[in-house]
């Protein structure tokens, strides 16, 4: 399965709008594809080191052989939809 991980912080106000994109979209693709949020401020797993993010939001597509695909900034339904269909 595909996992997406979005990285955020609370008060980033980019990622609030990101986050409508955001659960439209995985509420339309639930069971099919693997949504992680991840605030870079209690990150615990040690993702946002791993991925080096800098700037937020910040997406990472795992693909279901390992590949990766890194987005940086706020995207749209479509663009967010196109990144989960790759």
């Amino acid at each position: 399965m595909k996992r997406i991980i979005k990285f955020y912080a609370s008060w980033c106000g980019p990622c609030k709008v990101y986050g409508k994109a955001w659960d439209k979209v995985a509420d339309k693709y639930d069971g099919q594809v693997e949504f992680v949020n991840i605030d870079i401020e209690k990150d615990t797993s040690g993702l946002a080191a791993q991925y080096k993010v800098k700037n937020i939001p910040y997406t990472v597509l795992i693909k279901e052989d390992g590949s990766e695909i890194e987005k940086k900034g706020r995207l749209s339904v479509e663009e967010l939809e196109e990144l989960v269909l790759s």
